[in-house]
């Protein structure tokens, strides 16, 4: 397979997997809180996220995205199974018989999702103006921002649970979000260290970590409108919904115009 045909086909893989995913976000709504439906479309849009960011990354990073997926699969759900059974850095937490398989009592999807979001906000600041530093400090900041909307749905839906959960939002308690916050640095630097070990994970070039770029940037997008408008309009918490909003859509911002500010240096240069 030629290099243009295999560039192609990823980018029709990205595509495809996303609008499956969002078709599964769009009708989750429709089927009963906590029924069969919904934990069906849970693994959809989860799934199909995955792949379309993985996809997204094979464009510039090729076998090394593989790899990178497959590590942070692997150390978040050692983190999980260690945060589930002693409260740190999550709090005290407790995952339900719903979604299977699990592996130590961690639902595996839970790895995958963290592969998902890890990708997802990779790409989105892929061939930015910020520093190393700041896509690994803004991105964590972005990947928890995602879990501002993930654990109040989840919650809800039975996946999950929270015991004695103290300073709160929404019955969250605050300390996952530091977690969450720690944990995410965690997986970029690790994302990082693979997926640019050598000169050789950019032979893509610069159109291709643009094309990268653009399609987990509408990943993320998506996200937030669509989680937005599913919890004002069907899971009735405008809180969430407006909380989630603002941090996401923040980092929608600062994802463009670090990507603005990077195409103006280039320009100049």
């Amino acid at each position: 397979m030629s290099a243009t045909t295999s560039t192609s086909a990823a980018v029709k893989v990205s595509r495809s997997a996303g609008l499956v995913a969002l078709a599964a976000m769009v009708a989750t709504p429709l089927f009963s809180r906590g029924g069969p439906e919904r934990r069906a479309l849970a693994y959809v849009v989860v799934g199909g996220f995955f792949l379309a960011a993985l996809a997204a990354h094979w464009l510039v990073h090729h076998w090394r995205a593989v790899a990178a997926s497959g590590v942070v699969m692997t150390v978040s759900l050692a983190i999980e199974v260690i945060g589930s059974r002693s409260g740190v850095p999550f709090g005290d937490y407790d995952y339900g018989a719903a979604l299977q398989p699990k592996v130590f009592g961690v639902p595996l999807l839970v790895a995958v999702a963290w592969a998902m979001i890890t990708l997802v906000v990779h790409g989105m600041f892929t061939n930015s103006s910020l520093s190393a530093f700041g896509q690994v400090v803004i991105g964590a900041a972005a990947i928890t921002a995602w879990d501002v909307f993930l654990d109040p749905q989840m919650v809800g839906e039975g996946y999950w649970s929270w015991s004695q959960p103290g300073p709160a939002f929404r019955g969250i308690p605050l300390v996952n979000y530091g977690g969450w916050f720690v944990t995410a640095i965690v997986m970029l630097l690790l994302v990082r260290l693979i997926l640019q070990a050598n000169h050789s994970s950019h032979s893509g070039g610069t159109q291709m970590a643009t094309t990268t770029q653009q399609l987990t940037f509408v990943i993320y997008s998506v996200l937030t409108v669509l989680s937005t408008i599913g919890f004002v309009f069907f899971f009735d918490d405008v809180v969430v919904a407006v909380t989630g909003l603002v941090a996401m859509g923040g980092s929608c911002v600062v994802a463009l115009r670090s990507r603005s500010d990077q195409q103006s240096a280039e320009t100049i240069a």
